[in-house]
């Protein structure tokens, strides 16, 4: 199956205030296309994707948090699946887009193309709700079970490599998205994040 179709499919399960983390690459660019929100966190550098998602899930327990993840950027910060685990969150849709490859590195082979079964490091680091999924229908069926009932959930959706033609350019790079997210989480839960540099001006 394509990312593309998984994202197309996932994007109207979710409400305008569920919050979606994606890493670099192509995966932010064709989630942009289909739902371009300030509630969405893109462009999160490699191997940080399920990190930052994890401070995001534990900061606003009331908020649903997606994880938008790849095979290659999650096998850099394996680590971070303990972590999650160990938070007991109920929260939580972590999604890995398995293409088995490092495509914004040019196509080299990931882990799992070989022996790597990241739903079985997941739920050796003790997340429960570890599946893997090959068809569009059944990602659809498992995203919409997830983000219906509370909990912890990861799935691994093992998708063919290549993008779409003609996304949409993302205007906005790392830096711009962190204060965009920012000014969007102040607005929305009524809270401060950001403070002047120099509060003495």
């Amino acid at each position: 199956m394509k990312r593309f179709d998984c994202l197309k499919s996932l994007a109207p399960l979710l409400d305008a205030k569920t919050i979606v983390v994606t890493n670099v690459g192509p995966i932010c660019r064709e989630w942009n296309a289909l739902r371009p929100n300030d509630a969405n966190l893109m462009q999160v550098n490699l191997g940080l994707c399920a990190a930052v998602g994890l401070g995001v899930a534990v900061s606003l327990p009331h908020r649903q948090v997606v994880m938008l993840d790849g095979d290659g950027n999650l096998l850099l910060n394996l680590a971070s699946l303990a972590d999650l685990a160990n938070q007991n969150l109920n929260n939580v849709v972590h999604i890995v887009l398995d293409n088995e490859s490092y495509e914004g590195g040019g196509g080299l082979k990931s882990a799992t193309a070989g022996k790597a079964d990241l739903a079985a490091i997941a739920r050796g680091a003790g997340i429960v709700n570890a599946s893997v999924v090959t068809t569009v229908d059944e990602f659809e069926t498992i995203a919409r079970r997830a983000l219906s009932n509370p909990g912890h959930y990861f799935i691994v959706a093992k998708v063919e490599k290549g993008s779409v033609d003609k996304l949409p350019t993302l205007t906005l790079d790392g830096k711009e998205g962190k204060y965009r997210f920012a000014r969007y989480i102040e607005s929305s839960e009524g809270v401060q994040i950001l403070r002047p540099r120099y509060t003495h001006i």
